[in-house]
């Protein structure tokens, strides 16, 4: 493993990083690069309270990021995950990249500015159908997808296709809810006329807050303005709401409302970041709330050579409070964190972090913002001017500025640019955490994953009643995206469930070019036929032939395996059967499974099992059950939901008393 030694290792290249690297090059002159080492997972810090806009294609997303080794220029700049941190070893293991092995970074001090993450796994459905704003790629999809549902609507003649896509929900009504909002409602309002197909009455976009007013940062008054402002302009906003689920068509808030759209954006649900949760855990740091809590010089407690500031720590205040995780608050640490650390190289005593907040701004769009300045509330025009020179004066380097100042000129001038790139973001495997009751999908939604359960369990219901309830291992989904229909059940979580979701992209290449993979998901996607799909497949055979019983067509001299076989007796059971399955039975008679032959062939090569093996220790597949006095019709509905062609037959305490064959009933139909 390659190893570079460096007196002092900054984790982040957001604002406390970067803006901590930049004191530490000014204080060290020439000596930067072999004293600072600045490690982050992008190679451009991003400005991001000027996402959202990039989102309503107001800037370039080139110009809301600045390479960092150009404002950290002088010091070592390595890109790259970070994998481990050895606090004894005083090391740092990363990830420089997929093609390049681990990498180690010594240091004498450590300063952790890695912010922290986004966590939507709460909202069922947000992860697989919402979108974030957290990078840059998520603001520039955004921005493809709004644009991408006009022009799906301007073709679209059905009224509640059109009303769906044309329906917007963002979700938080902090800076960045608001500001995102009210970039889209400017994008839509923008480009209208570009559209003529399309009503601008139709347009609608809804702000879900869980607060009793906007902004809270800045003040009821202040709050209730903007409120008011967005509710003139058209707006629609939800106080004192949630959203407590979404679906590919459909958000669902805690008030009962249910918004049918195929759009929903939250700017909630900031987490601790997993590498800091593992210092956390690991080491016992003090914390607060996930952030690491500091000294008011920023040294994090405990220790004299780690350090902590930016959205990852609890830097406290004057007052007793503890810093923000804003902007403004994360640059200024940065630049005095960089001098503490020279300061303690040297002997010299460290400064407390003391910074007052400067105000607060925030825009809604339409040319309107509003904010609290140095005391002073400004809204309207005035508050729009201050937003944009304060916005533009905080974004780092001369080239960025002057970039951002032309390119809002020439908006004044032009329309926006709606050129639609495909920049989708692939996500092949995604977890999806849910809670009893949640919905997953609803009929007729649009069908987008394939799903396995890792825990838990989901009922599949088609309102005619249940259709079958999943377990852990199972799947469920297949058959709409390899029909290529909408969803043609409910699927809802009976208790707390994790879900593993594979992306329609990836489960159509996977299906298509792997045989094995392909067959055998055609055959379990039959499980999830309707109950009027089962009764068109039973009533091929004629009336009379339904209403004959099953303990007419049964096989009574079944041969079974126990659970206490040898692997070398069921051999000889299953050649002496001619069989390939066989059902497995307890000391009772009770059935525990099918057991198949290639199974245990695939076992023993695997070396998972010995010919002195017990038939219990292997995986065997669940049976379908039926009663003697069943109908023939009633067996059709069971085999057609199912891609097992053989059932057991129970008495009326479990025990397996023979099996019936679909084999059977198909030639006795025919004949």
């Amino acid at each position: 493993m390659d190893t570079y030694s460096f007196p002092i290792v900054i984790l982040g290249g957001g604002f406390a990083g970067a803006y901590c690297a930049r004191a530490l090059r000014s204080g060290l002159q020439e000596s930067a690069d072999q004293n600072v080492a600045l490690l982050a997972d992008q190679n451009a810090m991003l400005f991001h309270p000027m996402l959202a806009e990039v989102s309503g294609s107001s800037i370039s997303p080139l110009h809301v990021v600045n390479p960092l080794r150009l404002f950290c220029r002088g010091c070592s700049v390595f890109m790259g995950t970070v994998d481990d941190i050895d606090l004894e070893q005083k090391a740092v293991n990363f990830l420089p990249g997929p093609f390049a092995p681990p990498a180690k970074l010594t240091f004498e001090h450590l300063v952790l500015a890695i912010g922290s993450v986004v966590d939507v796994s709460r909202v069922p459905g947000m992860p697989e159908h919402g979108y974030l704003m957290k990078t840059v790629g998520d603001a520039i999809r955004l921005r493809s997808d709004v644009l991408e549902r006009l022009e799906a609507a301007s073709t679209m003649t059905q009224e509640p296709i059109r009303r769906k896509l044309l329906t917007f929900v963002v979700v938080g009504g902090g800076y960045s809810g608001v500001e995102t909002a009210g970039q889209i409602w400017d994008l839509l309002r923008d480009v209208q006329r570009l559209y003529p197909r399309i009503n601008p009455k139709e347009f609608r976009l809804i702000l879900v807050h869980s607060g009793a007013y906007l902004l809270p940062q800045i003040g009821e008054e202040l709050g209730k303005y903007c409120e008011l402002q967005l509710r003139k302009r058209g707006i629609e906003v939800r106080l004192n709401a949630r959203v407590t689920a979404i679906t590919a068509e459909r958000a669902i808030l805690n008030t009962g409302e249910i918004v049918e759209t195929n759009t929903v954006v939250t700017t909630v649900g900031n987490a601790t970041h997993p590498v800091i949760k593992k210092l956390i855990d690991r080491y016992h740091l003090p914390s607060n709330k996930g952030r690491l809590s500091t000294e008011p010089t920023m040294q994090v407690k405990g220790y004299t050579n780690l350090w902590s500031a930016g959205d990852c720590s609890a830097v406290p205040l004057a007052d007793g409070s503890v810093s923000p995780a804003t902007a403004q608050f994360a640059m200024r640490q940065g630049t005095l964190l960089g001098k503490n650390i020279l300061a303690a190289r040297n002997g010299q005593p460290l400064e407390p972090f003391r910074f007052k907040s400067l105000g607060e701004m925030a825009s809604f769009g339409h040319r309107n913002a509003v904010g609290k300045v140095l005391g002073f509330k400004v809204s309207g025009f005035l508050g729009w001017l201050m937003w944009r020179a304060t916005y533009l004066s905080k974004l780092p380097g001369l080239e960025q500025k002057a970039k951002v100042f032309f390119e809002w000129s020439l908006e004044l001038l032009f329309p926006r640019d709606i050129s639609l790139l495909n920049v989708k973001m692939t996500e092949v495997i995604g977890r999806v955490h849910l809670e009893k009751g949640d919905p997953i999908y609803h009929i007729g939604d649009a069908a987008f994953s394939f799903y396995l359960i890792e825990k838990g369990s989901v009922k599949i219901d088609d309102h005619a009643g249940s259709v079958r309830t999943l377990g852990p291992g199972e799947h469920f989904g297949e058959r709409e995206l390899l029909q290529n229909t909408k969803r043609q059940f409910d699927a809802t979580a009976l208790e707390p469930t994790t879900l593993i979701a594979l992306d329609e992209t990836t489960f159509e290449a996977l299906t298509k070019n792997s045989l094995t993979l392909g067959y055998y998901l055609n055959r379990s996607s039959v499980k999830y036929l309707t109950l009027e799909e089962r009764k068109a497949i039973a009533d091929r055979t004629s009336p009379s032939f339904r209403q004959k019983r099953v303990d007419d067509f049964m096989r009574r001299d079944a041969i079974v395996l126990r659970e206490t076989d040898s692997i070398l007796a069921a051999l000889k059971t299953f050649k002496q059967a001619g069989a390939t399955i066989l059902p497995v039975v307890d000391n009772e008679m009770r059935c525990k499974g099918w057991l198949r032959l290639d199974l245990v062939f695939d076992w023993m090569h695997q070396g998972k099992a010995q010919l002195e093996s017990t038939v219990s220790q292997l995986r065997r597949l669940p049976c379908i059950s039926m009663r003697p006095e069943n109908s023939i019709e009633q067996a059709l509905l069971q085999f057609a939901q199912t891609p097992d062609r053989e059932a057991i037959v129970v008495n009326d305490g479990g025990q397996l008393i023979g099996t019936l064959a679909l084999l059977d009933l198909i030639l006795a139909a025919a004949a």
